[in-house]
């Protein structure tokens, strides 16, 4: 199986790695120059915006309890407050371009998501902007303020600690609603699952903790931990809330080969348009899908793509045919998520015999559980034991080749197609 990394849609053209890279590389140099050149032009006014904005923080009724205690902190506060303020200004458009550079790539549900989170996100965090800095943090500055004074104090505030701090809580805040709402919106779409969830975790723990940690003055202060304590609650609150339970027609376990590696293995019943064999259930830990035509059908075969994707599946089995029909571009785009596409051929099993023959029926639910990869010999062996013991025959014969016999009255046809001798030898055992 190909190792190519990353999911390769059915309908993604073939482009080389330098044209994406040239298109990011265009894109964010647009976006630095713009957010240079709005910095430049905020600089003018920014003392007047400070002056503002430094108003509504200031607990104290006049100015006389301000201080300035490091000139050279001030000129900071201003560069750093003139580039977050041409940041938020060139946020739209950077979702806009991030959004058109992605959704070449994207599934229909990841294009849903991120449209949703991009809206919603940007709205509720320039909301979220303006409430703290107006309300939140003066209340929370005016408390302060009221609690030294009962006690007798006189104080005097830093200006520059007061902006560092206001921006350090909302800093964090942001994060943690982006990154969780982020999170939230993937599971209400179904892509974090029980069988994923600590891929998800890893990543969103980690973004949300070293951005946070990074990116916060102080790095190791009181008030720092505390944010980055907090932020991480959030995120694995929103990871918990976010987790769904495998959908009822697909919901595989890992199963582990005779190499131990983990895998995670569904069927597929593509009827065929009505002509193979209906799967109505799977073998125990496996998953189960349902399409009409997946050979005729791009949509069907898209949301295939998108599934293994999501529940990062490793096997796929089709029921009908053994998956030569299907498209080279979509084995391509399985292929490139390292997902092994398999058919059980069931039309060939079932030849003109009527779905309603028990004895077919018993080699349908033989036939299912006879797949050699993952499944080891011995796990073959006792699937084959068991359907045996509820069959209504007890008679059968081993078909090594490709094609099928035709159906005996009484007598179960069992593949031994890919069976060593050793494993031959020991389902002959079990008729002796």
């Amino acid at each position: 199986m190909s190792r190519n990394k990353g999911l390769e849609l059915e309908h993604d053209p073939s482009l080389p790695v330098q044209l994406h890279f040239d298109t990011l590389t265009q894109k964010a140099t647009l976006g630095f120059v713009l957010v240079a050149l709005l910095t430049f032009a905020f600089i003018t006014k920014i003392d007047a915006i400070l002056e503002a904005t430094l108003a509504h923080l200031n607990p104290c009724d006049d100015s006389s309890c301000l201080a300035l205690y490091e000139p050279a902190s001030w000129s900071v506060v201003r560069w750093l407050s003139a580039v977050f303020m041409a940041v938020l200004c060139v946020l739209p458009f950077a979702l806009v371009s991030m959004y058109s550079f992605a959704k070449p790539g994207l599934t229909q549900s990841e294009q849903t998501m991120m449209k949703q989170w991009m809206f919603l996100s940007s709205t509720i965090g320039y909301c979220s902007l303006i409430v703290l800095f107006y309300v939140l943090i003066p209340s929370l500055y005016s408390i302060g303020d009221s609690i030294h004074r009962d006690m007798g104090l006189t104080s005097q505030y830093d200006a520059v600690n007061l902006f560092t701090l206001a921006l350090s809580i909302f800093w964090a805040l942001l994060v943690a609603y982006v990154i969780a709402f982020a999170t939230t919106t993937a599971g209400a779409l179904g892509l974090i699952t029980e069988n994923n969830q600590d891929w998800w975790r890893t990543r969103v723990l980690g973004i949300g903790g070293v951005v946070l940690f990074l990116s916060l003055p102080g790095r190791w202060n009181g008030t720092n931990i505390i944010l980055l304590g907090v932020t991480i609650v959030v995120l694995e609150y929103s990871i918990q809330k976010s987790v769904r339970v495998a959908r009822e027609l697909l919901s595989p376990n890992a199963l582990f080969d005779h190499e131990g590696r983990r895998r995670f293995v569904s069927y597929v019943d593509c009827s065929c348009q009505g002509v193979a064999y209906p799967i109505d259930t799977s073998p125990q830990h496996t998953g189960l899908l349902k399409y009409d035509a997946l050979c005729e059908n791009i949509e069907e075969r898209q949301h295939l793509i998108d599934t293994i994707a999501k529940y990062r599946l490793t096997d796929v089995i089709i029921g009908g045919c053994d998956a030569s029909p299907l498209p080279t571009s979509f084995k391509h785009a399985a292929d490139s998520v390292q997902c092994q596409l398999r058919g059980l051929d069931l039309l060939a099993l079932q030849g003109a015999v009527p779905s309603e023959n028990p004895v077919l029926k018993d080699e349908i639910r033989i036939h299912l559980e006879n797949v050699v990869d993952p499944w080891t010999s011995s796990q073959r062996i006792e699937a084959f034991r068991s359907n045996l013991n509820r069959a209504t025959t007890k008679q059968f014969k081993s078909v090594s080749s490709q094609s099928y016999p035709e159906l005996e009255h009484g007598v179960l046809r069992v593949s031994t197609k890919d069976w060593s001798q050793d494993e031959i030898n020991a389902l002959n055992s079990i008729r002796t």
